[in-house]
Formats: structure tokens, sequence, C-alpha cells
């Protein structure tokens, strides 16, 4: 295996910290990491590895506000420039292996980011892997502070708070634990921005989950403390046949990174080699421009208690 960290330009004047881990030989598929709040994209290793011992090749950037990407930790220009920057890598993997099927795996933000990709208007990968994403918290905020809380942000959207982050509640491997604590990248931090724009389209998504096309699969633990499993049980069954969801009884957030995640290993393995014999899609030259701005629910939910 060969494995690479660099800025890389993958846009005309957009450079991204990217990781990238490659197979001896011709991968088979090619799989895009979109991580989680906090993270970045080194912190996949163990999962990268495991890919690429399925023949695989994996790469992941390092998103606003994470990493070693320039902006202050948790600031994000928008929402939705999060996603044209998914769009931008997606393009650029797809011209460096362009006989190669792209799956892309987003987990918990990353989760929430690769869903509403695939609910839009963009040039599509494959298929798309969405574990533990953050469509709904698991525990409600209370509708107050949500309203305390978009007054705010129309002040100061970049003030910060702190998400809540218990390590033993993430993941049941002590390895797995002891590698996000040393990890000095990993941050807790979140500004007023980013956090109404996860649950914004967390409740667009749910909203218009009727849209996807793109062969979803969605993964998530019983006992995420973080994000809403009963808000993924709900979008798979609004999306219909598109999406598969896995529910993982008993598990927690990262289920990846669990002492019992040899199944869910092998299910994502299986889901991405179900890409390699599949239809490629087009991809345009141009960005899509039809795509939702601040996107709200039509309907009363943890983001309209946020209010406008």
């Amino acid at each position: 295996m060969k494995k690479t960290a660099q800025w890389l330009e993958i846009s005309p004047g957009q450079s991204k910290y990217v990781t990238r881990w490659l197979p001896e030989s011709a991968p088979q598929a090619n799989v895009v990491i979109v991580h989680g709040l906090g993270e970045h994209g080194g912190r996949y290793d163990s999962l990268a590895q495991h890919f690429v011992q399925a023949g695989f090749s994996v790469s992941a950037f390092d998103q606003q506000g994470h990493g070693r990407s320039p902006e202050p930790r948790g600031k994000i220009r928008s929402y939705n420039s999060m996603l044209d920057d998914i769009a931008s890598f997606l393009k650029w993997n797809q011209a460096e292996q362009a006989n190669t099927p792209t799956v892309m795996f987003g987990h918990s933000m990353g989760g929430n980011l690769v869903i509403n990709y695939a609910l839009r208007n963009y040039p599509q990968p494959e298929r798309v892997i969405s574990s533990s994403p953050m469509l709904e918290k698991a525990t409600p905020v209370h509708p107050g502070f949500l309203r305390f809380a978009r007054w705010l942000m129309r002040i100061t959207p970049n003030i910060k708070i702190r998400s809540q982050v218990v390590v033993e509640r993430l993941m049941s491997d002590p390895v797995e634990q002891q590698m996000l604590r040393d990890d000095e990248l990993f941050h807790s931090q979140i500004t007023l921005r980013l956090g109404a724009g996860l649950l914004d389209s967390g409740a667009w998504a749910l909203e218009h989950a009727g849209r996807v096309k793109t062969a979803l699969l969605l993964s998530h633990g019983s006992s995420d403390y973080l994000t809403s499993f009963k808000a993924s049980v709900e979008f798979a069954r609004l999306a219909g046949e598109a999406c598969e969801l896995v529910a993982l009884e008993g598990e927690l957030h990262d289920p990846f990174r669990s002492l019992q995640r040899d199944a869910i290993l092998a299910r994502y393995v299986d889901f991405i080699r179900g890409a390699i014999d599949q239809p490629r899609p087009m991809w345009p030259d141009t960005q899509p421009s039809e795509f939702v701005e601040s996107p709200r629910a039509s309907k009363p939910s943890q983001a309209q208690e946020l209010g406008q």
C-alpha cells in the first residue's frame, strides 16, 4: 500500500489537504471519504487500510475548519460551500482515475453531507455510504436555546460552542479510543453557522428523501448518543428502494471503529464491489446551478425552532 498526504490543487485556485491510500495493483473502485465534525481525512487510516486490502483506492480531504485547512477550527463559509467542495473533490478524483467507479463514504457530519449531496443537482458517484448521519441530534436541543442561537447567529455567525464528545461513547475499541485522544488535529468546536446548517439540511433531507436516485447504504447504531438513529430509520423508510438501511443493534456512533466491526466492514466492501459493474454516471464539465440555498424543512422541526 502507498499512502500520501499533501496539499493538492483540486480545482483552479482551490487547494485541499488530501490523504490518499493506494493499493499496489490497479484499484477496482475508488472510495472518497467525507469526514465528520472535528475530524480530518487522516483519521480514517484504519478504515482506508481495510478498503485497500479489498482492492480499492481511498482518498479524503480536510474540510473547511478542520484538520490542516487554514480556516479557524469549526468555521465554514457556508453549508452549501461544503457541498461544492465535495463536488470539486469528486471531479478531481474522477479525472485522476477516469476508468474506476467511485463510491462516496460519509460519517456523522460527513454522513449528512453525502446524503444532501445525493439529493441535490450535483454530478453523482456510482454509490453512496452514509454512516451515522447527523440528520437530527439523538437528544433534541431545547427549543428556547435554538431560538436564542438563531438570533445570535444573525449577529455573530462564527461564535463557537463545544460539541459533546465522550470518547468512550463514540466507539468500543480501546485502541481506537486512545488514537482519538492522541490526535492533535481533532477538535470539538462548532460554529453557530455550521450547527444551524447541519440541523436545517438534516430536516430538509428528511423532507426530500424521496428524491434519492443514487444507490445509498445507510448504517447506524441504535445506541448512538450523538446523532439520531430514529431519524436514519425514518429517512430510509421515506427514501424507499434506493436506500438500504443497516441497523446495528447496540452499536455506538462509530460502528466501523467497534470491537465488533467485522460485519459492517464486510457489508461496506460488498456494497462498494456492487459499483464495479454498474453503469457509469455522467460527469459534466461545470458545476450545477440548481441547488437549495440555506435549506429549510417545510414543517415544524428542530431546524425551524431556530426561527429566522
